[in-house]
């Protein structure tokens, strides 16, 4: 029984953005009869066809949805989920996995459910709510149990192994429960409960969701004294206030950022151009060059105002250069809510939870590299680079770097790509007229999703 929660999953998760396919096969849960133009005996049916095809398919995920909002064990990990969006994505997941016309595209459970730490209770409860659901359509035994097969067990690959939990101390857990004790709101108090359940069972980012819900509906100041309950180990929470962004604004380039854009009518005798490496090979992600004068002595760069948004689930741009100073807004263009995080030495910060065109902004200050993350969503990631150097450009994935006006002399080269923990450093004399280089750097960076807001690795 435990297999029906990979059904369970497929809707729970946040990923996987998609197109539901057209084809039906119009009938009931549970009709055997089939209408697919199958003549054969109904055994030699593919079982998409004996569970009574695609209208039979959307009714069973249509009351699934129903039974998980009406179960308080877990409905609260639906409120930042679009549910049409994932409803589509059960049906075709199920459609497919029964032998129908359907065609699944969205992610592989180990990256959709990465970073969100699901426990067994939360499965279990999965499990009960669509057996309720498989019973009330009176779906036969032997098509349950060969969608069951078809389904396979993916249990280990949806719940967190529990050395990866990290439960919150008992003081600050008491903390917490004093401070639900006295809400009144009526949204609010459930939440709340909700979120000490998960801080005690150690759900890290789950437990942070529900508290910053709670924060969001009651005001920051009324909960304050529970904060270390859920943001021990976290990153400095930004509590500027929230300003909006544009609502026609054109979504963001995916790279941005470079000196000659800065200056386009600057006049040099000498350019450069050529290409980064990874190991030796052709770089597949964003990269950054910069060229620092030997001699020394150059002016700073005017601090500038950007933008890195968030929309569709992903970071524009997806790499951003910008002068020390300079500040950053993080506006969301999404329905539903994101968490903008760094961890990285330069620059540590947590804008909080947000959504429908809200934005928060930041200065950065320090030179160097700034990963970005969300807490909820693990495969989003993007770059800022807070850049001293007086001549820098962005690099695309198989594409030239070209710096057109040069000043000729020595510089000192710093390489990047978004592999790379740390810039490879070289030297290059710049000559009048053209110029050609290339700079190899390390493919040394961890793999997968980036660490959560806790410094949790989110990968499995």
């Amino acid at each position: 029984m435990k297999k029906l929660a990979l059904l369970a999953s497929v809707l729970i998760a946040c990923g996987g953005d998609k197109k539901p396919s057209t084809k039906t096969t119009p009938d009931k849960p549970g009709d055997t009869s089939g209408k697919s133009g199958d003549t054969g005996p109904a055994s030699s049916k593919p079982l998409y066809d004996r569970l009574g095809g695609q209208k039979a398919v959307v009714a069973v995920v249509d009351d699934f949805v129903g039974n998980l909002a009406a179960d308080t064990r877990i409905n609260l990990r639906f409120f930042n989920v679009d549910i049409p969006k994932l409803k589509a994505l059960l049906v075709d997941f199920v459609c497919m996995a029964t032998g129908g016309p359907c065609k699944y595209t969205g992610q592989d459970m180990e990256t959709s459910h990465a970073g969100m730490e699901l426990v067994d209770e939360e499965f279990v409860a999965l499990v009960e709510d669509l057996v309720k659901t498989l019973d009330k359509f009176k779906v036969p035994k032997k098509e349950k149990d060969e969608l069951l097969g078809a389904l396979g067990p993916l249990q280990p690959q949806i719940v967190t192994k529990k050395e990866r939990l990290k439960p919150a101390s008992e003081a600050a857990l008491k903390t917490a429960a004093d401070v639900a004790a006295k809400l009144t709101d009526k949204e609010a108090k459930p939440v709340m409960e909700a979120a000490i359940i998960a801080a005690r069972r150690g759900q890290r980012n789950y437990a942070d969701q529900l508290f910053s819900k709670v924060e969001i509906l009651v005001g920051a100041k009324a909960v304050s004294a529970a904060v270390p309950a859920f943001r021990e180990g976290s990153p400095p929470r930004i509590d500027t206030p929230l300003k909006k962004a544009p609502k026609d604004a054109a979504p963001q380039p995916q790279l941005a950022g470079s000196s000659e854009a800065d200056e386009p009518n600057a006049k040099r005798p000498g350019s450069l151009v050529g290409n980064v490496t990874v190991d030796g090979k052709p770089l597949t992600g964003v990269g950054m060059v910069m060229l620092y004068p030997t001699g020394g002595g150059y002016p700073k760069r005017t601090p500038k105002v950007r933008v890195v948004e968030q929309r569709d689930k992903t970071f524009l741009p997806r790499l951003l250069a910008v002068p020390p100073g300079s500040t950053v807004a993080f506006p969301n263009y999404d329905g539903i809510y994101h968490n903008v995080f760094s961890i990285s030495a330069t620059k540590k910060f947590d804008v909080g939870l947000y959504k429908d065109g809200d934005s928060r902004e930041l200065k950065f200050d320090k030179p160097g590299m700034v990963r970005l993350g969300c807490n909820i969503h693990a495969k989003m990631a993007s770059f800022i680079f807070v850049v001293d150097a007086p001549a820098y450009v962005v690099v695309e994935p198989g594409k030239e770097f070209n710096f057109r006006s040069l000043a000729p002399g020595k510089y000192k080269v710093k390489a990047w790509s978004e592999f790379s923990t740390a810039p490879a450093e070289s030297e290059i004399t710049i000559k009048a007229g053209a110029n050609n280089a290339s700079f190899d750097v390390k493919g040394d960076a961890e793999k997968g999703p980036s660490e959560d807001k806790f410094g949790m690795t989110r990968s499995k």
